[in-house]
């Protein structure tokens, strides 16, 4: 067994004490890897920058030499057999939903950031110990008493989470045997009561929708700041969520925003914590572990996460629609998909996915992702399927049993299931391909009974000469317009006629005139849906 104590002498320090003890059975190398990234987010993080003070010593006390062999990695050398020990101090300084933070009110800690693998012993289960100045009151760990609990594996321990604080808020409910806990830190300015029966009911179209639940318990853990913030993360026994500033949850809109999150993650504990690549099953959290399957694990999730507050009845049809139409015009703003296909880019979230790229370099696989699942669920609807009923399909096959697919494994279940729609048409146009989502949404989307309408506003830069602005700065310029061709990117516009003139201030401190010839083409349309009469379709995809 290898024992991990963390303990907290100084909250406002912020620094978490660790020690992880285990026993050596022979002479050699012992490996201590802390993890470069977490699940959920496929970049590097390299907490190893939060760490200080690292020690070894040998059963008898003595200290023993160790070297760094990578930016993550320690290792020593075992002369004998015996127990050993490894001490160091974590930062626990960045409020996030997968990060660690240590106040004067509250020791959370996201396992995978401050949390060694021992390499070099023989596997075995993970206890942990924990004195903290505050109790324990969450962990989606299993609990041995109110301090200590224990994991069946690293992967475990780092997929779990502990909170423990003065004080919290704590509701449940539960949905087919399952218990989901809801543990709210911080101030609420919305109808919790509300929030909890919307929860439930997702929970339970869900549920029905996939057959069963993965887990037996399951935990939303809230944290309701003061800031500005939003973030989520999936664990398989729970999630957390961040959100703030809290007050400006007494707005409807933001209210939505906190029940679309809950939505997606909880989606996450079928899609991702289970239904899987082989890519990723077990993670390897000591290396970059690459996929072209990131635009299944969150587009379809971003997709889904917003279709079940449809389905559940939270939203109707029209707000579904409104969040709708804001990734359509988020994604239309962008050309990435003229560059790379949904696969690169899902293979490239460890080069830059989640910071702002080069201009179009690559799609978003959340954004685009969640038009692309969208449209496949079109056409499955067509098929007399669905892409909700696919997911179980692809749950019993590749995630109940923790099996993993291959990219060609998991597109061969839609072949099966595919009928008069030409899945490998599609396949080859939007998913290896490089072609607009939006322009098939166009022409699929009536199958729902619903249209997209592209609508120009008069905005002479926006669509006569294909310049966006922020304030009075160039942010984007349509690659097919004349402008791309004198344009830059930060230019400040001074002045504008209505014949195309431009007074422009750039950035080296030069300033011109330009005369933008205008195109037959309009461009940076406003996107908007009408909903028409209703179809078989629409009627199976809303239930």
């Amino acid at each position: 067994m290898i024992h991990y104590q963390l303990s907290v002498q100084y909250p406002t320090s912020q620094f978490l004490e660790v020690s992880i003890s285990f026993q050596v059975s022979a002479p050699g190398k012992i490996s201590l890897k802390l993890p470069i990234w977490r699940a959920g987010r496929y970049q590097e993080a390299n907490y190893a920058k939060f760490i200080r003070d690292f020690a070894v010593k040998d059963f008898s006390g003595e200290e023993v030499p160790f070297m760094k062999v990578s930016k993550a990695i320690w290792q020593f050398e075992a002369s004998k057999e015996g127990e050993y020990s490894v001490k160091y101090q974590f930062f626990a300084g960045q409020m996030d939903a997968g990060s660690s933070w240590i106040d004067d009110e509250q020791v959370y800690l996201n396992l995978v950031n401050c949390c060694m693998e021992v390499n070099g012993v023989a596997p075995s289960e993970c206890q942990v110990q924990t004195r903290f100045p505050y109790p324990v009151k969450v962990t989606t760990l299993d609990s041995i008493n109110s301090n200590q609990f224990r994991a069946s594996s690293f992967q475990q321990l780092a997929d779990s989470t502990i909170l423990a604080t003065k004080q919290i808020m704590h509701n449940k409910f539960e949905v087919n045997s399952v218990k989901f806990h809801c543990w709210f830190k911080g101030d609420i300015y919305f109808n919790k009561y509300e929030f909890l029966e919307s929860l439930q009911k997702v929970a339970e179209k869900l549920i029905n929708d996939f057959g069963m639940f993965p887990e037996e318990e399951y935990h939303f853990i809230f944290q309701l700041l003061p800031y500005t913030h939003y973030h989520g993360v999936e664990h398989r026994r729970g999630t957390v969520i961040t959100y703030g500033p809290a007050e400006s949850l007494k707005n409807p809109k933001n209210f939505h925003e906190l029940m679309g999150i809950s939505s997606h993650e909880l989606y996450h504990a079928w899609n991702v914590c289970r239904i899987r690549p082989k890519a990723l099953l077990p993670y390897d959290f000591s290396v970059e572990n690459y996929t072209e399957s990131g635009w299944i694990l969150e587009g379809i999730t971003s997709y889904m996460g917003d279709l079940y507050l449809l389905k559940s009845g939270f939203w109707s049809l029209s707000e579904f629609l409104d969040k709708l139409q804001r990734t359509v015009q988020r994604v239309s703003e962008d050309f990435g998909w003229r560059h790379q296909s949904i696969l690169e880019s899902s293979f490239d979230t460890w080069v830059d996915g989640y910071q702002k790229s080069i201009p179009d370099r690559r799609q978003n696989i959340y954004s685009n992702g969640a038009l692309i699942a969208l449209a496949l669920d079109i056409h499955l609807l067509n098929d007399g399927l669905s892409l909700s009923e696919f997911m179980q399909i692809a749950w019993k096959r590749f995630g109940s049993k923790m099996r993993g697919y291959q990219e060609y494994s998991f597109w061969r279940e839609v072949e099966k299931v595919s009928r008069k729609f030409d899945f490998m048409g599609f396949y080859s146009r939007y998913i290896s391909g490089k072609e607009s989502i939006i322009e098939h949404l166009k022409e699929i989307l009536p199958i729902l009974g619903i249209k997209l309408e592209e609508d120009f506003q008069n905005d002479y830069l926006r669509n006569n000469l294909g310049v966006l602005l922020e304030g009075a700065s160039v942010k984007k310029i349509h690659p097919d317009s004349f402008a791309y061709q004198v344009l830059m990117l930060g230019d400040e516009i001074k002045n504008v006629s209505p014949k195309g003139e431009l007074e422009v201030h750039r950035i080296n401190g030069n300033s011109y005139s330009y005369k933008i010839k205008e195109s037959s083409t309009q461009f940076f349309p406003e996107y908007k849906f009408q909903i028409e009469q209703g179809t078989p379709q629409r009627e199976k995809w809303m239930q």
